[in-house]
């Protein structure tokens, strides 16, 4: 039987690192494996590595993107690196199909995760050798762009720049909660929560699409996607929520929240929350926060009280204006991030988008202009061409002493102008090497990439 096994893995090798390690694909029978070990690398700490108490919710996380039953993952995504003297995985990493949403422009995409290696294999270059083979993995799905959430700086080393916000919220504390509606709760303008089901995907994958409008880089969710979220997901996994429908009280739903199944130091995070067109959300909103309220009395203990309710709804969303008084509070400052985000060719990226751009052209003072802008990133650059308010071409091109270009960002900090994590202005400050170009230069570059907020939330 373990012959079979290393035989099987000969056959999945990817590379042999030397040393004992070899590097490949796995297969649903590594599922225990890599669900153990991704239980001990993450969110578990202290004492030797094998001792460690494996995380329940990380080990169900993975066998859920292992098990085939995921729609967008499987165990042939994930790389993982055996040491064959032992026959222990001491690396692993997978590749998660994505489908985003630039503008309204859709594109499909990679997200890596569940990323980590033993502390004993650590600065060997494990991840890089990985992340060449995720990488070439998602060149051939026709990704045009990867995003990750990971730890500060590390996945800069591969090529990804913080350019889309993460981790931006508010916090309502329970003593604050604002009172239900002087309507009772039989009233024609009451609204309460139930438990979505496999058949609200349409509902939710329609609000949703609607709610993405409002943001420039989203995640495209449709009703496969939903139903997985709904049903599809072991309850113990750390991604698992809990969705509800907002009914009102003719028993038609007219919204939905997504919130954590368990309190989480003592607040109850919510991580979407989207009602539909033409439902006031000063009207239905003190009735969703006083049942999430009751959700999170529940699922406290005598050891952790519910303290608050945390949303994690991105920079900007409607219930921040739906609640002045008393005010939200932002989440500590810790908690504010960003994704990391990769754009292997951004000339391809920004044809792909072109629609996106040509609009805000359309709409500023630059409508049906004809002109070239070539921008430079020291090393690289691309060349822009317009003609009567279209992208004519988008071209790599490289500065030469000769010709340095029209505008210049230092390594990799055009994505933070191009998904408006940051604006020309804000960048130009905060970069002496950066030259955001003058005369109508600037005010195209201004124009065709303004500072938007997004709501990134990839499914997992």
């Amino acid at each position: 039987m373990a012959h079979k096994q290393r035989t099987q893995a000969h056959h999945r090798m990817l590379k042999d690192l030397g040393g004992g390690l070899i590097l490949r694909r796995a297969s649903r029978d590594d599922a225990e494996a890599v669900a153990a070990f991704n239980s001990r690398v993450h969110l578990s700490s202290g004492g030797p590595f094998e001792q460690r108490e494996p995380h329940r919710g990380v080990a169900a996380f993975t066998r859920d993107l292992v098990s085939g039953n995921h729609p967008t993952c499987d165990a042939s995504d994930f790389t993982v690196i055996e040491d064959t003297t032992t026959g222990s995985i001491v690396s692993s990493a997978c590749l998660i199909g994505q489908r985003f949403s630039y503008g309204g422009v859709e594109l499909d995409a990679g997200l890596p995760e569940l990323v980590g290696t033993h502390p004993g294999y650590r600065r060997r270059g494990l991840v890089k050798e990985q992340f060449e083979v995720l990488h070439h993995w998602s060149k051939e799905r026709g990704h045009l762009m990867q995003a990750i959430a990971g730890i500060p700086y590390y996945y800069r080393r591969f090529g990804y720049e913080m350019a889309v916000y993460m981790g931006e919220g508010r916090r309502l504390y329970v003593q604050d909660l604002p009172g239900k509606s002087s309507s009772g709760q039989n009233s024609p303008r009451s609204y309460h929560l139930r438990r979505a089901t496999a058949s609200d995907a349409r509902f939710l994958s329609d609000l949703d699409h609607l709610a993405r409008g409002r943001y420039l880089l989203t995640s495209t969710r449709d009703e496969v996607l939903w139903r997985y979220e709904v049903a599809g997901r072991d309850p113990e996994s750390d991604e698992s929520l809990e969705v509800r429908i907002v009914e009102n009280a003719a028993g038609l739903p007219t919204g939905f929240v997504c919130h954590t199944r368990a309190l989480r130091d003592g607040t109850l995070e919510v991580d979407g929350y989207e009602l539909a067109n033409g439902v006031s959300w000063l009207e239905v909103t003190p009735f969703v926060l006083s049942e999430l309220a009751e959700i999170g009395h529940k699922q406290a203990s005598d050891e952790k009280k519910l303290a608050s309710l945390t949303f994690a709804l991105g920079e900007h969303h409607p219930l921040y204006d739906a609640i002045p008084e008393p005010p939200l509070y932002r989440l500590d400052r810790n908690d504010h991030y960003a994704f990391y985000v990769r754009v292997p060719d951004l000339p391809d990226f920004l044809r792909h988008v072109a629609e996106v751009l040509e609009r805000r052209l359309a709409a500023s003072v630059a409508a049906g202009h004809t002109g070239e802008i070539k921008v430079s990133f020291y090393g690289g650059g691309f060349r822009l061409d317009l003609e009567r308010g279209r992208l004519s071409a988008v071209e790599h091109w490289s500065p030469t002493v000769e010709e340095e270009g029209n505008a210049a960002f230092p390594d990799l900090t055009f994505l933070q102008l191009l998904f408006g994590h940051r604006s020309l202005e804000e960048l130009d400050r905060a970069f002496a090497d950066c030259s955001p170009g003058k005369g109508d230069v600037r005010v195209l570059l201004g124009t065709l990439f303004p500072r938007r907020p997004s709501a990134l939330w990839p499914i997992c």
